[in-house]
């Protein structure tokens, strides 16, 4: 549907893959591929596949050749797209945010104990 806008979290089950391929102009586009694995509780975990283009396609590529704590797989991530057709049972988002850091450079927030009995141990 039009204006659907879907927000995924999970650590990535591969690293970011670049595809290139010609464009109608006779240049190359340039898409970056990540799967993210989001863990459901009581259910079967979920990949989904992110379509990164323009801009967030760079900050990926540019986060992933980072020198130090790179962008790879196992990273947690946090983003937000509209869906696109996907092949087989995958969803697909067409990237419009990203994030490999939680506000403030705060460390990666511990799921399983905030939702351990619904409730955090402090």
């Amino acid at each position: 549907m039009s204006g659907d806008f879907v927000y995924v979290a999970g650590n990535l089950a591969t690293d970011p893959r670049v595809q290139r391929f010609p464009a109608a102009d006779g240049m190359y586009d340039e898409v970056v591929w990540l799967t993210v694995a989001v863990n459901h509780t009581g259910a079967a975990t979920e990949y989904v596949e992110l379509e990164a283009r323009g801009k967030t396609k760079e900050y990926i590529k540019n986060l992933a050749a980072a020198p130090v704590d790179p962008l790879c797989k196992g990273s947690f991530v946090m983003a937000g797209g509209s869906p696109a057709k996907a092949k087989g049972n995958k969803r697909k988002l067409k990237l419009v945010v990203f994030s490999s850091e939680t506000s403030l450079g705060y460390d990666v927030l511990n799921w399983d104990r905030l939702h351990k009995d619904g409730k955090s141990d402090e």
